[in-house]
């Protein structure tokens, strides 16, 4: 699959782009990647729940190091929204950010935007318990 086979896209986050990149950077490391649809839907959930995940876990680290909300949650948005922004152009052939047009960055600056403030308040609800 290329990007060439892409219709129509949303928020690149929730795309075949996902796949794109994730199999340059598979095909890079270990000379394969998925060819099928059901493996590259495979490795589209993996890498978007393994990445999302992994990120997340950054959020306590910003917690601790920022000293608590709102610093965090807006630093690690800003860090969600620049990786968006970069690895995509980067390894999934799209375009250039500021070539997305209105919507495209509307949806993936909205979508980020979710994404951090979900994780800032479950990390909140989670640091919380702890005390």
């Amino acid at each position: 699959m290329s990007s060439r086979d892409i219709t129509e896209i949303l928020d690149y986050d929730d795309s075949d782009h996902v796949v794109v990149a994730a199999s340059a950077v598979l095909r890079r490391l270990s000379g394969w990647a998925p060819r099928g649809p059901r493996g590259r839907r495979a490795l589209f959930w993996l890498v978007h729940w393994g990445y999302g995940s992994a990120v997340g876990a950054a959020h306590a680290e910003l917690r601790h190091r920022l000293g608590g909300e709102p610093a965090a949650g807006l630093v690690f948005f800003v860090g969600c929204q620049t990786m968006a922004l970069s690895l995509f152009p980067l390894l999934g052939e799209t375009p250039a950010p500021w070539r997305w047009g209105p919507r495209l960055l509307t949806v993936s600056v909205a979508q980020h935007a979710v994404y951090a403030a979900t994780v800032a308040g479950v990390d909140a609800g989670l640091a919380h318990d702890d005390h």
